[in-house]
């Protein structure tokens, strides 16, 4: 299982993993793991309700990268060498990283009120997205890494792209487990 906090680190939006569509992934996730992957809401709202307050974001690392042509293809740019925000973090739930989530944000996508996206620190990306009025979101492509199921999907602002991933932790599943039995 996954407990290595550098493996989390590294879980990395654009990394050459084997995406796919719910309807094409093999094995398919069982329905409790369906309706966390295909959410259509914020995660981060979802989780803080499960919280009981303890909910916090863990920053890992962000900064600039330069962008490759697989990143442009995602994002459904022609530019291969553009500068992209790139942000590590964790959801912490009692303490414990419970998804590990990787974003990349284009520099042309970084305009207007979106600039405030390189200044989030501590505060969730999730908190921020699911607020702005017109916010699209593309179909989700799943991917499952030695039992831990992640997620990750193109998100559209005022026609700007943002890719976000994030990687459901064993954490997750057995602080869950343990609600469950309460």
């Amino acid at each position: 299982m996954i407990h290595d906090q550098m493996f989390q680190s590294q879980f990395l939006a654009d990394a050459p993993l084997k995406w796919r569509h719910a309807d094409r992934q093999f094995p398919r996730p069982d329905p409790f793991w369906r309706d966390w992957l295909l959410e259509t809401g914020s995660l981060t709202r979802r989780l803080k309700e499960l919280s009981q307050g303890t909910f916090r974001v863990n920053v890992l690392a962000e900064g600039w990268v330069l962008g490759t042509g697989r990143q442009a293809l995602l994002f459904g740019q022609h530019r291969s060498r553009q500068l992209l925000w790139s942000r590590h973090v964790e959801l912490c739930l009692y303490d414990k990283p419970w998804v590990a989530a990787h974003s990349l944000i284009p520099l042309s996508s970084l305009r207007g009120s979106l600039r405030q996206l390189v200044k989030l620190r501590d505060r969730p990306l999730g908190g921020f997205l699911f607020d702005q009025p017109g916010l699209k979101r593309s179909e989700p492509e799943l991917v499952c890494l030695d039992g831990c199921w992640g997620r990750r999907s193109v998100f559209s602002l005022q026609r700007n792209p943002l890719l976000v991933a994030e990687l459901f932790l064993p954490a997750m599943v057995d602080g869950l487990r343990d609600k469950a039995s309460k």
